[in-house]
Protein backbone atom coordinates (compact mmCIF):
# COMPACT_ATOMS: atom_id res chain seq x y z
CA UNK A 1 0.00 0.00 0.00
CA UNK A 2 1.36 3.43 -0.95
CA UNK A 3 0.42 5.07 2.36
CA UNK A 4 2.06 2.25 4.31
CA UNK A 5 5.30 3.00 2.48
CA UNK A 6 5.00 6.71 3.24
CA UNK A 7 4.07 6.02 6.88
CA UNK A 8 5.90 2.73 7.55
CA UNK A 9 6.20 1.48 11.13
CA UNK A 10 9.82 2.57 11.66
CA UNK A 11 9.05 6.11 10.50
CA UNK A 12 6.00 6.24 12.76
CA UNK A 13 7.99 4.84 15.70
CA UNK A 14 10.61 7.57 15.44
CA UNK A 15 8.14 10.29 14.47
CA UNK A 16 4.99 9.39 16.46
CA UNK A 17 3.11 12.50 15.33
CA UNK A 18 2.92 10.89 11.87
CA UNK A 19 0.44 8.39 13.36
CA UNK A 20 -2.04 11.26 13.70
CA UNK A 21 -1.97 12.03 9.98
CA UNK A 22 -1.97 8.32 9.12
CA UNK A 23 -5.07 7.66 11.23
CA UNK A 24 -6.78 10.85 10.04
CA UNK A 25 -6.24 9.99 6.36
CA UNK A 26 -7.21 6.34 6.85
CA UNK A 27 -10.46 7.34 8.56
CA UNK A 28 -11.46 9.44 5.56
CA UNK A 29 -10.47 6.68 3.13
CA UNK A 30 -12.59 4.27 5.19
CA UNK A 31 -15.46 6.77 5.18
CA UNK A 32 -15.54 7.00 1.38
CA UNK A 33 -15.38 3.20 1.04
CA UNK A 34 -18.13 2.75 3.64
CA UNK A 35 -20.25 5.48 2.01
CA UNK A 36 -20.08 3.72 -1.36
CA UNK A 37 -20.42 0.08 -0.30
CA UNK A 38 -21.91 -0.02 3.21
CA UNK A 39 -24.11 3.05 3.41
CA UNK A 40 -26.86 1.31 5.41
CA UNK A 41 -24.38 0.06 8.04
CA UNK A 42 -21.79 2.79 7.79
CA UNK A 43 -21.21 3.36 11.53
CA UNK A 44 -19.84 -0.16 12.10
CA UNK A 45 -18.24 -0.55 8.66
CA UNK A 46 -16.28 2.68 9.11
CA UNK A 47 -14.73 1.44 12.37
CA UNK A 48 -13.81 -1.93 10.85
CA UNK A 49 -12.32 -0.38 7.73
CA UNK A 50 -10.29 2.17 9.69
CA UNK A 51 -8.99 -0.60 11.96
CA UNK A 52 -8.13 -2.76 8.94
CA UNK A 53 -6.05 0.06 7.47
CA UNK A 54 -4.24 0.82 10.75
CA UNK A 55 -3.55 -2.75 11.89
CA UNK A 56 -0.37 -3.43 9.84
CA UNK A 57 1.43 -0.37 11.18
CA UNK A 58 0.27 -0.66 14.81
CA UNK A 59 0.89 -4.42 15.03
CA UNK A 60 4.39 -3.93 13.62
CA UNK A 61 5.03 -1.35 16.34
CA UNK A 62 4.05 -3.99 18.94
CA UNK A 63 6.59 -6.42 17.44
CA UNK A 64 9.31 -3.78 17.60
CA UNK A 65 8.34 -3.01 21.20
CA UNK A 66 8.52 -6.65 22.29
CA UNK A 67 11.99 -6.95 20.77
CA UNK A 68 13.18 -4.02 22.90
CA UNK A 69 11.52 -5.27 26.09
CA UNK A 70 12.97 -8.77 25.85
CA UNK A 71 16.46 -7.27 25.89
CA UNK A 72 16.12 -4.45 28.41
CA UNK A 73 13.15 -5.23 30.66
CA UNK A 74 12.57 -2.34 33.05
CA UNK A 75 15.78 -0.53 32.15
CA UNK A 76 15.16 2.78 30.41
CA UNK A 77 11.44 2.12 30.92
CA UNK A 78 10.17 5.57 29.95
CA UNK A 79 12.49 5.95 26.98
CA UNK A 80 11.64 2.50 25.61
CA UNK A 81 7.88 3.05 25.78
CA UNK A 82 7.67 6.72 24.93
CA UNK A 83 7.60 6.38 21.15
CA UNK A 84 5.10 3.52 20.82
CA UNK A 85 2.79 5.08 23.40
CA UNK A 86 2.89 8.42 21.59
CA UNK A 87 2.25 6.66 18.26
CA UNK A 88 -0.84 4.90 19.63
CA UNK A 89 -2.07 8.10 21.28
CA UNK A 90 -1.61 10.14 18.11
CA UNK A 91 -3.40 7.41 16.14
CA UNK A 92 -6.33 7.60 18.55
CA UNK A 93 -6.57 11.37 18.21
CA UNK A 94 -6.22 11.13 14.43
CA UNK A 95 -9.36 8.97 14.33
CA UNK A 96 -11.06 11.10 17.00
CA UNK A 97 -10.49 14.38 15.13
CA UNK A 98 -11.49 12.81 11.81
CA UNK A 99 -14.77 11.69 13.38
CA UNK A 100 -15.31 15.20 14.76
CA UNK A 101 -14.79 16.69 11.30
CA UNK A 102 -17.11 14.13 9.70
CA UNK A 103 -19.70 14.49 12.46
CA UNK A 104 -19.89 18.28 12.52
CA UNK A 105 -19.83 18.31 8.70
CA UNK A 106 -22.73 15.85 8.47
CA UNK A 107 -24.75 17.15 11.41
CA UNK A 108 -27.14 19.22 9.28
CA UNK A 109 -27.88 16.13 7.18
CA UNK A 110 -29.80 13.89 9.64
CA UNK A 111 -29.80 10.88 7.31
CA UNK A 112 -26.02 10.96 6.77
CA UNK A 113 -25.27 11.75 10.41
CA UNK A 114 -27.56 8.96 11.57
CA UNK A 115 -25.86 6.47 9.27
CA UNK A 116 -22.43 7.68 10.36
CA UNK A 117 -23.09 7.51 14.12
CA UNK A 118 -26.03 5.13 14.45
CA UNK A 119 -24.17 2.57 16.56
CA UNK A 120 -22.39 5.19 18.67
CA UNK A 121 -25.65 7.04 19.38
CA UNK A 122 -27.38 3.83 20.42
CA UNK A 123 -24.43 2.93 22.62
CA UNK A 124 -24.51 6.28 24.42
CA UNK A 125 -28.27 6.15 24.80
CA UNK A 126 -28.75 2.54 25.93
CA UNK A 127 -25.42 1.71 27.57
CA UNK A 128 -24.60 5.08 29.15
CA UNK A 129 -28.08 6.59 29.44
CA UNK A 130 -27.02 9.74 27.61
CA UNK A 131 -29.98 11.84 26.42
CA UNK A 132 -30.64 15.58 26.21
CA UNK A 133 -32.48 15.30 29.52
CA UNK A 134 -29.55 13.64 31.31
CA UNK A 135 -27.15 16.24 29.90
CA UNK A 136 -29.39 19.04 31.23
CA UNK A 137 -29.66 17.33 34.62
CA UNK A 138 -25.89 16.86 34.70
CA UNK A 139 -25.26 20.55 33.98
CA UNK A 140 -27.76 21.63 36.64
CA UNK A 141 -25.83 19.58 39.18
CA UNK A 142 -28.62 17.16 40.04
CA UNK A 143 -26.66 13.94 40.23
CA UNK A 144 -26.10 10.77 42.22
CA UNK A 145 -23.79 10.50 45.20
CA UNK A 146 -20.28 11.54 44.12
CA UNK A 147 -18.53 8.52 45.61
CA UNK A 148 -21.02 6.11 44.05
CA UNK A 149 -20.63 7.77 40.68
CA UNK A 150 -16.83 7.69 40.96
CA UNK A 151 -16.77 3.98 41.82
CA UNK A 152 -19.28 3.17 39.08
CA UNK A 153 -17.26 4.99 36.43
CA UNK A 154 -14.01 3.46 37.65
CA UNK A 155 -15.48 -0.06 37.55
CA UNK A 156 -16.72 0.51 33.98
CA UNK A 157 -13.39 1.92 32.79
CA UNK A 158 -11.50 -0.86 34.56
CA UNK A 159 -13.58 -3.40 32.65
CA UNK A 160 -12.73 -1.68 29.36
CA UNK A 161 -9.05 -1.71 30.42
CA UNK A 162 -9.12 -5.47 31.05
CA UNK A 163 -10.93 -6.10 27.76
CA UNK A 164 -8.25 -4.06 25.93
CA UNK A 165 -5.53 -6.22 27.48
CA UNK A 166 -7.30 -9.53 26.83
CA UNK A 167 -8.24 -8.73 23.23
CA UNK A 168 -4.73 -7.50 22.51
CA UNK A 169 -3.25 -10.64 24.09
CA UNK A 170 -5.39 -13.08 22.10
CA UNK A 171 -6.13 -11.22 18.87
CA UNK A 172 -3.99 -8.10 18.62
CA UNK A 173 -6.16 -6.31 16.05
CA UNK A 174 -9.27 -6.60 18.24
CA UNK A 175 -7.79 -4.22 20.81
CA UNK A 176 -7.08 -1.71 18.04
CA UNK A 177 -10.72 -2.07 16.96
CA UNK A 178 -11.87 -1.34 20.52
CA UNK A 179 -9.64 1.75 20.70
CA UNK A 180 -11.00 3.02 17.37
CA UNK A 181 -14.53 2.34 18.61
CA UNK A 182 -13.83 4.45 21.71
CA UNK A 183 -12.50 7.27 19.51
CA UNK A 184 -15.75 7.30 17.54
CA UNK A 185 -17.91 7.14 20.69
CA UNK A 186 -15.96 9.99 22.32
CA UNK A 187 -16.34 12.08 19.15
CA UNK A 188 -20.07 11.41 18.99
CA UNK A 189 -20.41 12.35 22.66
CA UNK A 190 -18.50 15.61 22.21
CA UNK A 191 -20.67 16.51 19.19
CA UNK A 192 -23.86 15.61 21.07
CA UNK A 193 -22.96 17.68 24.13
CA UNK A 194 -21.69 20.59 22.01
CA UNK A 195 -24.93 20.73 20.05
CA UNK A 196 -26.95 20.41 23.27
CA UNK A 197 -25.10 23.05 25.30
CA UNK A 198 -22.95 25.31 23.12
CA UNK A 199 -24.48 28.41 21.57
CA UNK A 200 -21.40 29.40 19.58
CA UNK A 201 -17.98 28.24 18.39
CA UNK A 202 -16.13 29.36 21.54
CA UNK A 203 -18.48 27.42 23.77
CA UNK A 204 -17.96 24.42 21.51
CA UNK A 205 -14.22 24.73 22.08
CA UNK A 206 -14.90 24.89 25.84
CA UNK A 207 -16.83 21.63 25.66
CA UNK A 208 -13.95 20.02 23.78
CA UNK A 209 -11.35 21.36 26.22
CA UNK A 210 -13.29 20.23 29.29
CA UNK A 211 -13.55 16.68 27.95
CA UNK A 212 -9.83 16.54 27.22
CA UNK A 213 -9.14 16.96 30.96
CA UNK A 214 -10.23 13.42 31.76
CA UNK A 215 -10.20 11.91 28.27
CA UNK A 216 -6.41 12.05 27.81
CA UNK A 217 -5.50 10.00 30.94
CA UNK A 218 -8.45 7.64 30.34
CA UNK A 219 -7.47 6.90 26.75
CA UNK A 220 -3.80 6.67 27.77
CA UNK A 221 -4.72 3.91 30.23
CA UNK A 222 -6.60 1.97 27.53
CA UNK A 223 -3.66 2.31 25.13
CA UNK A 224 -1.11 1.12 27.69
CA UNK A 225 -3.29 -1.92 28.42
CA UNK A 226 -3.45 -2.74 24.71
CA UNK A 227 0.32 -2.35 24.36
CA UNK A 228 0.90 -4.56 27.43
CA UNK A 229 -1.39 -7.28 26.08
CA UNK A 230 0.29 -7.17 22.68
CA UNK A 231 3.86 -7.49 23.94
CA UNK A 232 2.96 -10.30 26.37
CA UNK A 233 1.24 -12.14 23.51
CA UNK A 234 4.36 -11.89 21.35
CA UNK A 235 6.54 -13.07 24.25
CA UNK A 236 4.31 -16.09 24.96
CA UNK A 237 4.56 -17.30 21.36
CA UNK A 238 8.12 -16.26 20.56
CA UNK A 239 10.14 -16.52 23.80
CA UNK A 240 11.11 -19.58 25.82
CA UNK A 241 9.00 -19.77 28.99
CA UNK A 242 11.02 -18.84 32.06
CA UNK A 243 13.85 -17.30 30.02
CA UNK A 244 15.31 -13.94 30.92
CA UNK A 245 13.73 -12.40 27.82
CA UNK A 246 10.30 -13.74 28.79
CA UNK A 247 10.65 -12.46 32.37
CA UNK A 248 11.75 -9.06 31.11
CA UNK A 249 8.66 -8.72 28.94
CA UNK A 250 6.34 -9.98 31.69
CA UNK A 251 7.74 -7.55 34.28
CA UNK A 252 7.56 -4.70 31.82
CA UNK A 253 3.96 -5.50 30.90
CA UNK A 254 3.00 -5.73 34.58
CA UNK A 255 4.32 -2.23 35.20
CA UNK A 256 2.45 -0.99 32.11
CA UNK A 257 -0.81 -2.44 33.45
CA UNK A 258 -0.29 -0.89 36.89
CA UNK A 259 0.32 2.51 35.29
CA UNK A 260 -2.77 1.99 33.09
CA UNK A 261 -4.94 1.30 36.15
CA UNK A 262 -3.58 4.40 37.88
CA UNK A 263 -4.28 6.54 34.80
CA UNK A 264 -7.86 5.26 34.55
CA UNK A 265 -8.42 6.01 38.23
CA UNK A 266 -6.98 9.52 37.83
CA UNK A 267 -9.24 10.03 34.79
CA UNK A 268 -12.28 8.96 36.81
CA UNK A 269 -11.44 11.37 39.62
CA UNK A 270 -10.88 14.19 37.13
CA UNK A 271 -14.17 13.45 35.37
CA UNK A 272 -16.18 13.52 38.59
CA UNK A 273 -14.36 16.25 40.51
CA UNK A 274 -13.08 18.54 37.74
CA UNK A 275 -14.86 18.07 34.40
CA UNK A 276 -18.37 17.81 35.88
CA UNK A 277 -18.02 20.94 38.10
CA UNK A 278 -16.61 22.88 35.14
CA UNK A 279 -19.64 22.04 33.01
CA UNK A 280 -21.93 22.96 35.87
CA UNK A 281 -20.12 26.27 36.36
CA UNK A 282 -19.91 27.34 32.70
CA UNK A 283 -23.09 25.86 31.22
Amino acid sequence: MVLEELFNALKVKHRPYMAFFLAFIFTFIAFFVAFIFFRDNMSIALIFLTTLLLVPTLITLIRLEEAVERKEGLKHFVRNHKEIFEAYLFAFFGVFVAYLVLGFGAYDNPELYGSLFNFQTDYLSFQQGVTEETVSTFVEGVDVNTFSKLMGLFAHDLLVLVVCFVLSFFYGASAIFLIMLNASVFANFVIFVSKSLADNFMQGLQVFGFFLIHMIPEVSGFLLAAIAGGVVSKAVFEEKKGSKAFRNVFKDATVLMLIAIELVFVATVLEVLVTAPLFQAFF
